[in-house]
């Protein structure tokens, strides 16, 4: 390779970012080697710009060392940047944090990729459906080497996280943890928009849990741009032992890909499952198996309370349309339960219309 050519190659910035840069430590022996050896391992380059060995070029132009380079063939800077991802996870001192910063970048590399994809071919020809998605999404994950949820927990601190607390994320051997900062900003949240939690004893709980999704069809579907969803350990340790009677009533709604969550949670709650009703919907719905267009409605008691009289049970086909308001539940469900349990004192949880006779607690409800 030439002086000149030597001389021409290029740091991009925006290329720089996708690279996790070396400690101290690691800097100073990685100059101490290429001082007493050499640069033993070629920079691979694009167009003039240096796609893998920054730090060598900066350390053998500083000490006058040559080297030697590998061309790279890249159609166009984003399938650079992707080279650049998927070379960096082969570091072994690369945090969880920088894996899963990598792979947002990745995703959002993808999406870019088929959208342009989509315009040169037409919106009808170029669709993706939600299995392709979540095949997309779990690939990322496994070539990350971390979880999706992690990923997922991930994107929340880069919106949320203070800049020290991504620093030491990004740091090796840092003593703070993913889990650790995602459960402080949803504390933080849940201080900001969640009301004191209630007061009181119930015969009858009722719950609409907020589940979180791991995956979703279309991002503007989300149920996160509709409300704040919970995962199912900050659920679980919300103190519903301390409203619930010793004579007490779940009664919990739970889509069809949640049941095994929502058998978790009411044990976790100290409820025992009984049975269950089911609401079916005039209109179907979004689902990856069957297009679903039910939802349950779990009963689960703690104690031994009453059941309802004879004359006061309902079907267990609740035929209802779905109201206009995203994951809002039928008005005739509170008319079942009144009149299945009508002397018990009635609390809605994440409840986001208040009620004649129910005390109503979530962060949805209007002022008073």
């Amino acid at each position: 390779m030439t002086a000149k050519r030597a001389k021409s190659l290029q740091i991009d910035p925006e290329f720089r970012n996708l690279m996790p840069p070396l400690t101290k430590e690691e800097y100073e022996s990685l100059e101490k080697s290429i001082c007493r050896e050499g640069c033993r391992d070629p920079l691979v380059v694009w167009e003039n710009i240096v796609l893998d060995g920054i730090h060598r070029l900066e350390i053998c132009r500083k000490h006058g060392i040559p080297f030697a380079i590998i061309e790279k063939e890249c159609e166009n800077r984003d399938e650079a940047k992707l080279w650049i991802i998927e070379n960096q996870y082969a570091r072994r001192n690369l945090t969880d944090y920088w894996r899963c910063l990598l792979a947002l970048a990745k995703e959002s590399l993808l999406r870019n990729q088929a959208r342009e994809r989509q315009r040169e071919g037409g919106r009808s020809k170029v669709r993706q459906n939600s299995d392709e998605a979540i095949d997309v999404k779990k690939k990322l994950a496994k070539e990350a080497g971390v979880s999706h949820d992690t990923i997922a927990k991930v994107k929340v601190i880069e919106e949320k996280a203070s800049d020290k607390e991504k620093t030491q994320l990004k740091t090796p051997g840092s003593h703070l943890t993913i889990n650790r900062v995602y459960r402080r900003i949803r504390r933080d949240e849940v201080k900001t928009e969640t009301p004191p939690f209630p007061r009181g004893k119930y015969g009858l709980i009722y719950a609409d849990p907020p589940w979180q999704f791991e995956f979703i069809e279309d991002e503007r579907r989300s149920v996160q741009n509709h409300y704040a969803t919970m995962t199912l350990e900050e659920l679980m340790l919300l103190p519903i032992s301390s409203i619930a009677q010793d004579d007490c009533v779940l009664m919990m709604w739970a889509p069809a890909c949640k049941v095994d969550e929502a058998m978790r949670l009411m044990k976790a709650w100290g409820f025992t499952y009984r049975t269950c009703a089911v609401w079916v919907k005039n209109k179907i719905g979004m689902g990856h198996y069957f297009r679903t267009q039910h939802e349950m409605l779990l009963l689960a008691i703690r104690g031994n309370p009453p059941t309802p009289l004879p004359g006061n049970r309902s079907s267990s086909v609740i035929n209802a349309p779905r109201p206009q308001q995203h994951s809002e539940k039928p008005i005739k469900v509170y008319e079942i339960l009144e009149k299945m349990y009508p002397r018990f004192g009635k609390i809605e949880l994440f409840a986001r219309k208040r009620r004649d006779g129910w005390v109503a607690w979530g962060n949805q409800l209007p002022s008073v």
